[in-house]
This record gives structure tokens, sequence and C-alpha cells, in this order.
């Protein structure tokens, strides 16, 4: 598989491929904002602010797993016959953490060390809030080297879009990047319509930015409130006419997954044959789409599987899916535990037969194929991908429109210099 060859020069950029081993941790879950659709923990949040959750010698344990993994990971996916990653396909080539879900800003320096050095590796992610302090990570950054990167939760009726690009210039300016998070939810669609919103991220739209979108997902200690929950098709018309406006305008912003989506239809679908004049995709134009192979399907969406993933406070492992946002299969969405990394190795856990991993996978694929919206789709494969059938797990799509959110990356798809853009936006940020 060439991994570059297409409409977009990606040779250098993450965009639309994996090459990393990504473990998400549950260090910290503080935070004294109260964002509508907050993933912080409400038991951490009023028990344990202003320390890490993880003592040390849990964030030993965890990285002795991982870096074991890891070694694990490039021996095996990396020299299989088939799938995602192989010797013809994509290699993993290094690992990162993100460290969730609090805003990790108000952590001490020291507790900021403390994570960061019990946990070495190329690319450490950090969520936070909005905050003047970027001192600190500066700080982090001297003290415990490496690439470091802040996740921005952003709540657009609090946080100015001036405010977040100060943040993001400063950040630069020490050598960190990152990029805010929004999560649609009921009380932010209520406050603006997409001109208002684009309005707002005006400030972020001549600074090369990413600017990621997820949805208000449903969970059992997080503080779910279902009157914050959307109907898919509010969500799809609504961000919809905003990626049109943001196009319109030229905006030299990446909006994250689906502007990604929009340059891997084009270049790995075919897509950019059916383009018209006016950058229309017109459905009848759409090449042949690639039998749907489930045994094939299920062990590309394996091997992405299998280097996505989430070790929770008890340092019980789980799937995280990184799609309309990044969400953590845990049990706050109805997921078992795959197993527990204090008492066996991840690959033990991850590979054995009849685990969580193959239950996960049988799930995908029968969903695929009995579906009424997907059995008959093109894009079945793309979707195990980014297991978008377990969300129905929580919130079914049952109007017009479903997570594909098709109808907004086809905005996105009519304009190639925009989508190019951010090709080369995510050459810069090299990850």
């Amino acid at each position: 598989m060439n991994a570059f060859t297409g409409v977009f020069d990606r040779a250098g950029s993450t965009l639309g491929m994996m090459d990393d081993l990504q473990v998400a941790v549950h260090t910290y879950d503080g935070c004294a904002r109260g964002c509508p659709g907050c993933l912080v923990d409400k038991h951490f949040k009023n028990d344990a602010r202003f320390r890490p959750i993880l003592p040390p010698s849990d964030l030993s344990i965890v990285h002795s797993r991982v870096s074991e993994y890891f070694d694990w990971v490039r021996a095996t996916l990396n020299t299989k016959g088939d799938g995602y990653f192989g010797k013809e396909g994509y290699k993993v080539e290094h690992f990162s953490y993100t460290f969730r879900f609090g805003n990790h800003a108000e952590l001490p320096l020291d507790s900021l060390e403390e994570i960061a050095a019990a946990m070495p590796c190329e690319n450490r992610v950090f969520s936070t809030g909005p905050t003047e302090d970027v001192a600190k990570f500066a700080e982090l950054r001297k003290r415990q080297p490496g690439r470091y990167f802040l996740e921005i939760i952003m709540d657009p009726l609090v946080d100015s879009g001036e405010a977040i690009r100060d943040m993001i210039l400063e950040m630069r300016r020490n050598g960190i990047l990152g990029y805010p998070e929004i999560l649609l939810t009921r009380r932010m669609l209520d406050a603006f319509t997409p001109e208002r919103f684009v309005d707002h991220l005006a400030p972020l739209g001549n600074i090369g930015a990413q600017v990621q979108f997820g949805r208000y997902s449903p969970s059992r200690t997080r503080g779910f409130a279902s009157s914050q929950m959307l109907p898919v098709d509010e969500e799809v018309e609504w961000l919809a006419r905003f990626a049109a406006l943001v196009v319109e305008r030229g905006y030299d912003m990446h909006p994250i997954p689906l502007g990604e989506y929009a340059v891997t239809l084009l270049d790995e679908y075919g897509e950019m044959a059916a383009r018209g004049a006016d950058g229309r995709v017109a459905e009848e134009r759409l090449p042949e789409p690639t039998p749907f192979d489930a045994r094939i399907v299920r062990e590309k969406t394996r091997d992405i599987l299998l280097t996505s993933l989430y070790v929770d406070h008890n340092l019980d492992l789980f799937v995280w899916s990184e799609s309309m946002g990044q969400h953590v299969l845990d049990s706050n969405l109805g997921f078992k535990p795959l197993g527990n990394i204090r008492q066996r190795s991840i690959q033990d856990i991850v590979c054995e037969p009849g685990g969580g991993i193959d239950r996960m996978l049988s799930g995908i694929v029968r969903e695929l194929v009995t579906h009424p919206k997907c059995s008959g789709c093109r894009y079945k494969s793309f979707c195990a991908s980014h297991a978008v059938p377990l969300f129905r797990k929580w919130h079914p799509d049952d109007g017009r429109h479903c997570y594909g959110y098709l109808p907004v990356i086809r905005e996105f798809q009519k304009d190639v210099a925009f989508l190019d853009n951010m090709v080369e936006g995510f050459k810069k940020l090299g990850f």
C-alpha cells in the first residue's frame, strides 16, 4: 500500500492515516468550570481536586505495560500479511499518551512533572481548559523534554475566539502545539446559529488552527444530562452550514475530524472523479464501491482498535474511538473492561480468543450488514474503522442522516485548496 498516492500530497502528514499507538490514560478529573456536556467524573471533580488520580506506582505499571505492548505491536502488527498495519500496509512508528479528562492546567507543576516523568514518550497530550498559565507547560517541557500538545476544551458560551487564539499563539512561542475541542450540545446550538459561530471562531481563522468538533455523549458518572443531547439530524444540518461558511470565507483553519474525512474520501475512495465544476460530488458518478469483505474489514478494524486504547483509574483497559470526537468506550458508556493491566499484559488481554475485542468486532460487522442505514452503504468499511456502529449503543440515529455526517463532508470537498491547506497544516503539526 502506498499511503501517499492520490489527489493530495500526504507524505509527511498523518492526516487520514494512523502511524502510532495511541494510549489515553485517566490521570486527572478536576475542573472548576461547568461546561455543558462536561466529561469530568463527578466523584473525582468533587473529591480529588488538585492532585493526580494515579499514584506514581500505577503510572509506572501503565508505562511498563505500554512499552512492552509497543514492542509487541511493532513486531507483530507491522509484519503481518494483511490488515491496516502490516508488511504491505501502514506501520506503527511511535506511541503517544493522552492524559484525560480534566483540566490539567489546575495541577501544580510538580504534579504535571510526576506524570510526564513516569510516562516518557515521543508525544504527550494533556487535556486542559483555557488558561493564561502556558508558562507552566513550557517549564514542564524544559524539565521533561519531548513534544507536548494541549487539547483545549472550549466552551463557546464562555470562551472567546480571541482568548483561544492568544493561548494557541503563546503555546507556539513556547514550542507547544494544540487545538480547541468543541462539544456540540443543546445549549451551544441554541446560542449560536452557524453564521454567528463562524464569526465567533473568526480569530482562529487566520492562524492555521485545528478545531475539533465532538458530539455530546451520555455518561453514567460524568454529569450526563439528556437535555444537552442533540438529534443527529440537527447536528448534521448545523455543521453542514458551518462547513459551507468556513470554506466560503477561506479560513486558514483545519476542522477535524470531518475535514480529514473529506480528504480520505477524495483520495482513497476515488471521489475526485465525481466532482463537478462547482465542487459538488455527484452521487451518480461515484465509482463502483469496493465489495464489502467482512473478513478484510474485520482485520483492518482490529488493527485500529488494537492501537487506540484507554487505561482508566483502576487500570482497566478499554478501546477509544476517534470519530466525531474522541469517545472512550468504557463502563460509562456501557462497555465492560477488556481486562486489567495489573494482572495481565495488554497483548494477552487484546488477543484473547472470544474476548472483548472479538465481541466488539462482531458487533461492528453485524451492525454494518444488518442495519437499514448501513447495509447498502458504500462507506461501511470506513465507518467500521471508526467504530461508528457502536455509537448506536447509547444514541440512535433514527432520522434522515447518520453518524457518517456525509453532508458536512460534502461541503468541505467543494474546495480542494482548502483541504490541501489542511494537509499542509498536518505536516506542520507532525502528529
